[in-house]
């Protein structure tokens, strides 16, 4: 019998460990998990990396004239009558696989007062870089295939390949577009001058443009 005063307390019940268990287990599997799939992802991208063939870009220029800078003055005035001036084109872009120039000569506001007919030349560039799936020759063989439909071939000295193609039934505007390894020059040329011998300007021009970037042998 409990003495006078003295009263009974009973123990609070044990705290169960189930819920800390099954969270424990819980992170245990999610860790598990995780390790298995970053282990077979890392030897699955290996196996893919060494299979895959590597892009062979050793031909790839790393640089060349683009744009305003592929001709100065004196090597585009012999082709236009008159007096010549000439603006940036508009198709400028720059971005890690493709680097992108344009340049317009032309008399456009002086062929009147000087009483000759108008011409200009355009000359559009493209240098290719290499991707992680072509190189820049690759990108710049496949420009030719692509852009220059019914071209005939021309002789343009040191290009891999150079195609020709006559715009109009009048002759007086013509179109080259050549190759150089990863580097592509489009030279547009139109005169209006009767007789003017555009297939040999442009050809020319084309000649140009390739020599100031072919390596010399």
């Amino acid at each position: 019998m409990p003495r006078p005063g003295w009263q009974y307390h009973p123990q609070p019940p044990r705290k169960k460990k189930t819920g800390l268990l099954i969270v424990l287990l819980a992170l245990g599997t999610v860790m598990v998990l995780g390790l298995a799939f970053g282990g077979y992802w890392f030897f699955v991208r290996e196996d893919d990396s060494d299979a895959r063939p590597r892009v062979d870009a050793s031909q790839d220029l790393a640089k060349a004239p683009i744009g305003c800078a592929v001709f100065d003055k004196s090597e585009v005035a012999r082709y236009i009558p008159g007096r010549t001036d000439f603006k940036a084109g508009s198709g400028n872009t720059t971005s890690d696989s493709l680097e992108q120039g344009q340049c317009v000569w032309n008399n456009t506001d002086t062929f009147i007062k000087d009483k000759v007919r108008a011409a200009h030349v355009i000359v559009t560039s493209y240098v290719y870089r290499a991707t992680r799936t072509k190189s820049g020759v690759d990108a710049a063989t496949e420009h030719l295939k692509r852009r220059v439909r019914n071209g005939v071939a021309v002789n343009v000295t040191d290009a891999d390949e150079a195609l020709l193609v006559e715009q109009g039934k009048r002759g007086h505007s013509v179109a080259v577009t050549a190759r150089y390894r990863n580097v592509v020059y489009h030279v547009d040329y139109t005169n209006q001058t009767d007789g003017a011998p555009v297939k040999d300007g442009v050809t020319a021009l084309a000649t140009a443009a390739i020599g100031k970037v072919a390596l010399k042998r």
